[in-house]
């Protein structure tokens, strides 16, 4: 059963902005293919939610690159959703900010019905705000409404195609669904926008080693993560054990095998 299990990570670079913009930090659980919880052994399970929910922010999709390429060795730190914040905030009035958070501290609090209220508000005033859809959306799948969830982000997505957060979640959904292929594309589309989102590349490294049978690939996503996030014991441990695969496939390994430290 998805449920939450803390509130708040580790800060990161960006959380004075983030607080700014009403940062959600909610960590996910883990979950086997079947749903069901299991505990960690040697394979890893992909999160169902995600780490990072930033909101108020409404992009301009013109131009926006919706490409689905995605290099796991990126060194691009941009985030185009973060760059674009300040700007969009700067329209959004004060009282429905003060909802916003309102909302946010509920959430904290897991006092879903509340937020959800809120977040309704929010919707009705400012349909534009993308981040209000994602943050309904993951009390949808808290409460394991995962349809109403992906209808949810498949608005945050309409009104800012940019929203990485979106895409991410909304690629969790499908994994859970079996649609491995459009989770795939789901989890590419998000690191387009931000090449160094740390949980869509650990979710894409688990899809990719789990459900498409692509190791190599998969190896690389884990690198790329552990870049970011060096000391995720569990995920060295993940790794390493995509490594022992690959050499049991018969597959090269390339030179920079211990790369993640």
């Amino acid at each position: 059963m998805l449920s939450i299990k803390s509130l708040f990570a580790s800060s990161t670079p960006q959380v004075a902005l983030m607080a700014l913009l009403g940062l959600m930090l909610l960590p996910g659980c883990s979950s086997s293919p079947s749903g069901t919880n299991k505990q960690i052994t040697t394979d890893p399970s992909p999160d169902g939610m995600d780490k990072n929910i930033v909101d108020l922010v409404n992009l301009n999709t013109k131009g926006a690159n919706n490409s689905t390429s995605s290099s796991a060795s990126s060194t691009d730190n941009r985030n185009v959703y973060i760059e674009q914040a300040s700007q969009r905030l700067a329209d959004v009035p004060a009282s429905v900010l003060s909802q916003y958070q309102q909302a946010i501290s509920h959430m904290k609090n897991l006092q879903w019905q509340a937020a959800n209220s809120l977040f309704d508000k929010v919707i009705a005033a400012q349909p534009q705000l993308s981040g209000a859809y994602v943050n309904k959306a993951i009390i949808a799948m808290d409460q394991l409404q995962l349809d109403q969830a992906d209808a949810l982000l498949a608005q945050a997505i309409a009104v800012n195609n940019n929203n990485p957060y979106a895409h991410q979640i909304k690629a969790n959904i499908a994994r859970r669904q079996g649609q491995y292929d459009k989770a795939e594309q789901g989890y590419l589309t998000a690191l387009t926008l931000w090449p160094q989102y740390p949980q869509a590349q650990l979710n894409l490294a688990i899809l990719l080693e789990l459900y498409r049978g692509k190791l190599l690939q998969a190896r690389q996503y884990y690198l790329a993560y552990l870049v970011n996030q060096p000391n995720d014991e569990q995920a060295k441990r993940w790794l390493a054990g995509v490594e022992i695969k690959i050499q049991r496939a018969g597959l090269t390994l390339p030179d920079n095998a211990n790369g993640a430290g």
